[in-house]
């Protein structure tokens, strides 16, 4: 009874089994002849199959197998197209061939499939665009490389460009200088007593403002070669803010004149009161602010205010010129541009310039204005106060006694200009044309200090300064050059200098820089 019921129970099993894996099965004899097939084998597209027939003419992947192998075929198309799974199972009187339906497996290796088709399809993509990458960080290398190079060349053009126009600005402000100065020495009623009413003076003004105009844009010029490639440093320095400011009245003032323009100038800050901050940065930034509110006021009043405030310095100017509209005040901060219609001369850095070194001295420029209404504009800068008792003797320190200089200078127009200078203050000048005829001067005499220009011919100023340092002579020099690069000027302070004055210069640069030198 019990074997009954366990063989029944059995059965029920293996029939779920075979419903749950559709499973279908043959079995052959060693000769491959059919012993006995389920009827499910239709289910896979394969025809009945009579028992005592050959395999081979029903079933293709039988064709070649033996009975005595044991085989897994894990995916094979039945002739329904259904993917099944096969089993020969080998026994010693028969071989059992067991087929299972392997959609689920076949959809899960066509899943893989597709995910390592996909996979090595982002590989190649990767690789591609690294490809791609590598070529475009090539390409943006490249670019950088020229960009580089476009602003060495621009950075060297303008450079080449204010050393060529400060050399001639040197002579033409320096004979103006004298010229006018001899002019003062003669009586005022001797001229008109000869000649009528002599114009001279005002001629030579205006050449002089004309000059100073002109250095000013072409220091402009350099300073933007230098912003874009951030090499302007900003020195400060104890500087009586007090003179600066009244300088730059005096320079301007001729030209508000000229334009019947009032220029007023109300500087309330402490006589004795020293600033730390770049004085030649602060005195640019106020040329260039009052020098374009005059440029473009024709009709009214130019106001410049100054004040301390703790130790801030505060600093409006003020015109009533004809406004800037809203449009071009959006515009009016980029270099080189100008309003269309403002017909007037100049390079349009003036601003650009001035804010970008108002910043680098950590202030912050501000513009307010409305067309037809005038423009103010204003900054603001830290500004450390030291007070003196007395102001600073710039001569201090020259001996007593008359000194002996040395000037190396190849051009003849500067040469005369800086030998009659000095010689007028009562010091004693030797003049050569090169580095070299320098060197051998200093072989045969003792000089108290040695001017020298750095690019001359034969044997330049740096040439003359390593040669000199070699020898071991001890002679300061100070060189004199109209190259306002800092590179000039660092390479010039490593080889020994012990001052660097930027053409053009005059007589109180000269013995200003001796007297620091020499003390």
């Amino acid at each position: 009874m019990n074997n009954t019921v366990d063989v029944i129970v059995q059965q029920k099993i293996n029939e779920q089994l075979f419903q749950k894996l559709e499973l279908a099965y043959f079995c052959v004899d060693h000769s491959m002849r059919v012993k006995d097939a389920s009827d499910n084998l239709i289910d896979y597209g394969y025809e009945p199959i009579r028992p005592g027939s050959d395999i081979e003419d029903h079933i293709d992947f039988m064709i070649g197998l033996d009975s005595h192998t044991e085989l897994d075929l894990p995916i094979v198309a039945s002739p329904s197209g259904i993917p099944i799974s096969v089993s020969l199972l080998p026994s010693e009187n028969q071989l059992t061939v067991l087929i299972v339906n392997a959609s689920t497996q076949a959809d899960q290796r066509q899943l893989l499939q597709q995910k390592a088709n996909e996979n090595e399809l982002l590989v190649f993509q990767q690789k591609k665009l690294m490809v791609q990458l590598e070529q475009a960080s090539l390409e943006l290398e490249k670019k950088n490389m020229q960009l580089e190079e476009a602003s060495r060349l621009q950075t060297s053009f303008l450079s080449g460009v204010s050393h060529e126009f400060r050399t001639p600005l040197t002579s033409i402000i320096g004979y103006t200088n004298l010229v006018k100065q001899d002019l003062q020495k003669v009586s005022q009623e001797l001229v008109p007593r000869i000649v009528g009413n002599d114009d001279s003076p005002n001629y030579l003004r205006a050449v002089q403002r004309s000059s100073k105009h002109l250095l000013s844009l072409v220091e402009n010029l350099l300073d933007h070669g230098k912003l874009d490639s951030n090499e302007i440093v900003i020195r400060p320095k104890a500087t009586n803010i007090l003179e600066v400011f009244e300088d730059v009245e005096l320079l301007l003032k001729p030209l508000s004149n000229t334009k019947q323009v009032e220029l007023r100038a109300n500087i309330d800050l402490p006589p004795k009161a020293l600033a730390v901050l770049d004085d030649s940065r602060l005195r640019q930034c106020l040329i260039n602010l009052v020098g374009n509110a005059v440029k473009f006021t024709d009709i009214g009043s130019v106001t410049l205010d100054a004040s301390l405030t703790g130790e801030v310095l505060h600093v409006t100017v003020e015109d009533t010129g004809p406004g800037i509209s809203q449009q071009d005040l959006e515009k009016i901060r980029l270099p080189f541009w100008q309003g269309s219609d403002t017909g007037k001369a100049g390079t349009g850095l003036g601003l650009t310039i001035t804010e970008r070194l108002v910043e680098l001295m950590g202030g912050e420029l501000l513009i307010k204005s409305e067309l037809g209404k005038g423009t103010v504009v204003e900054f603001e800068l830290p500004a450390p106060l030291v007070y003196l008792d007395e102001p600073a003797n710039s001569l201090e320190g020259i001996p007593v006694k008359p000194l002996r200089i040395l000037l190396a200078e190849d051009d003849t127009d500067i040469a005369d200009l800086v030998c009659m200078m000095l010689i007028e203050r009562g010091i004693e000048v030797d003049r050569v044309e090169n580095g070299a005829l320098a060197v051998e001067a200093l072989k045969k005499g003792r000089y108290d200090l040695v001017l020298m220009d750095i690019h001359m011919p034969i044997m330049t100023g740096y040439d003359a300064l390593a040669e000199l340092n070699a020898r071991g002579d001890t002679t300061p020099v100070v060189v004199m050059s109209a190259s306002a690069v800092d590179a000039d000027k660092a390479k010039a302070i490593e080889l020994g200098c012990r001052g660097y004055l930027v053409k053009p210069v005059d007589v109180d640069d000269i013995i200003g820089m001796a007297g620091q030198v020499l003390s």
